[in-house]
């Protein structure tokens, strides 16, 4: 059965045809024509989202048992309960074929409920531990399940949570009380954020590597890698925002910021190709190099001519990257097929 990928990547290059005047009406329709979704398509799609939306609710209704409940429960009672629904998801997990999608969506489910124990036993016995460590061993405790899975989707939970917890960790190492604070108003920020861009590198490298020599494992598909580039990408596109906003220009953190935007950039326009990932680095880059214009122009006492100027470089940068993405995407969409 053909992937929705593929399907796409077909009418695209037939609608490239029929706009370039290569391909007749009638030739494009009888073309076009097996490209849309049958009816086992949509069952098959329908099939997965009310599982993932029942896996959702079945999630969601555990959590808030608890917390509607929580005064009324005992502590042995919260404990038991929680290892009884894991449990309960364990055995139906193991009782589906290999690769069942029911099975998976156990899964998934055990990976979000071993969340809410570590919840309720930080809740429970209060230590004084901050989150970090909880979100730490969240996703210590969900690749056991995904390694069981095999599945990509499985992977993402993890990385979620595994990049919320060295946030918390880099605001707290800092002294600050909060996330968005470390990245807004910290002293030290600087270092952080440097510190998380190469996390967030180190993790697509891993990524990567780990898709080559354990593809089986579930290190497949765009949405891993893609999550870990948007990170990259905005704490790249930060570490040159924030150079440019200190009193003197930081050149160190501005250079790293773009030659970080341009080599995710090439990777992903060469070696595996994304647009979403492109785009969001085109945007990046577009933010730097405007923002870096404007500090240019202010501290020579710009007057509106400087603002007419930036609004025009924005347009012209805006829509040179428009058109490069489109032939970009028109170049891959072509080779596809």
């Amino acid at each position: 059965m053909e992937t929705s990928s593929h399907r796409r990547a077909v009418q695209q290059a037939l609608a490239d045809w029929r706009a370039q005047d290569q391909l007749g009406a009638e030739d494009c329709a009888l073309a076009w024509a097996p490209t849309m979704p049958t009816r086992s398509h949509w069952h098959q799609w329908l099939d997965r989202t009310l599982l993932i939306l029942g896996t959702a609710l079945l999630c969601a209704g555990v959590i808030v048992f608890f917390a509607f409940n929580w005064q009324a429960l005992h502590k042995f009672t919260k404990f038991g309960l929680l290892a009884a629904v894991l449990t309960g998801l364990a055995a139906l997990a193991a009782l589906r074929p290999a690769g069942d999608m029911a099975g998976r969506a156990a899964l998934a489910g055990a990976q979000v409920m071993g969340g809410v124990l570590l919840a309720v036993i930080g809740q429970t016995y209060q230590t004084g531990a901050d989150a970090w460590q909880l979100f730490a061993l969240w996703t210590l405790l969900a690749v056991p399940w995904a390694l069981a899975a095999r599945a990509a989707p499985h992977w993402w939970l993890p990385l979620v949570v595994g990049n919320v917890a060295l946030l918390r960790y880099c605001s707290i190492s800092l002294g600050v009380g909060g996330m968005f604070e470390l990245l807004f108003s910290a002293l030290h920020a600087r270092e952080a954020t440097f510190f998380l861009l190469a996390a967030s590198v180190i993790q697509l490298v891993l990524w990567y590597l780990l898709a080559t020599w354990a593809g089986a494992w579930g290190f497949r598909g765009v949405t891993g890698p893609r999550l870990i580039a948007v990170l990259a990408t905005a704490y790249a596109a930060w570490v040159g925002l924030a150079s440019l906003m200190t009193t003197h220009v930081d050149g160190i953190g501005l250079l790293v910021g773009f030659v970080a935007l341009v080599g995710l950039g090439a990777w992903f326009r060469w070696r595996v190709f994304d647009i979403v990932v492109l785009s969001l680095v085109c945007l990046a880059g577009i933010g730097l190099v405007v923002s870096a214009l404007g500090r240019l122009l202010f501290e020579g006492r710009g007057d509106f001519g400087a603002f007419l100027l930036l609004a025009l470089v924005t347009i012209g940068l805006a829509a040179a990257a428009a058109a490069w993405l489109l032939r970009v995407w028109r170049d891959m969409a072509g080779r596809s097929t």
